[in-house]
């Protein structure tokens, strides 16, 4: 299933992609796009503007409610710094506790590890990880990586997990408690 958040219809048209359902308030999607889901039978959630959620947010519910335990997310960063932070702590929320979250943005993939939910990264040498903590974590252990965690605990804010390296074509990061942003930065 494809899920567009707003613009991000224009995007998936861009890539040829045929979108199942459109979420958002519509503010930024071309009348290219809005005219293409009305005669392609896309489903159209359409949100007021004064909203309390963005639409990244809409389209990841969206996605939950119709039962999707693993979902891939394109783009979505918005062009605006308040927009990357505020999806980047969106992807930790308890609204998706038993989902499979990875973030594919310029260059690399975000993956969201909670207990039960590890990250598997399939890397080159020279590839960086970097385990972020945004409301802190216990149990955190890799496998694959140049300077491994066993059952290290990462306080909000900890520098600890940043700028790993690869150095196993499949690494794993886990944790016991608590929510990680797992960022795999492609070396080439």
């Amino acid at each position: 299933m494809v899920i567009a958040a707003d613009s991000g219809y224009d995007a998936a048209m861009a890539a040829g992609l045929d979108v199942d359902v459109l979420v958002g308030d519509l503010d930024s999607l071309s009348p290219t796009a809005a005219d293409h889901a009305a005669t392609h039978g896309v489903v159209v959630e359409q949100h007021p503007p004064d909203k309390d959620n963005t639409d990244l947010d809409l389209a990841l519910r969206s996605a939950v409610d119709r039962g999707a335990t693993v979902i891939d997310l394109y783009g979505g960063e918005g062009g605006r710094l308040d927009h990357l932070l505020g999806g980047a702590l969106l992807l930790t929320s308890d609204a998706f506790p038993d989902t499979r979250i990875r973030w594919h943005v310029a260059g690399g993939t975000v993956h969201v590890v909670r207990p039960y939910v590890s990250a598997a990264i399939h890397g080159s040498p020279g590839d960086i990880v970097s385990i972020l903590a945004p409301h802190g974590a216990r149990g955190v252990t890799t496998t694959g990586l140049r300077w491994s965690l066993e059952d290290a605990d990462l306080a909000s804010g900890s520098s600890l997990g940043i700028s790993n390296e690869v150095a196993s074509p499949l690494c794993s990061v886990s944790v016991g408690e608590g929510t990680l942003l797992v960022i795999h930065t492609r070396s080439q």
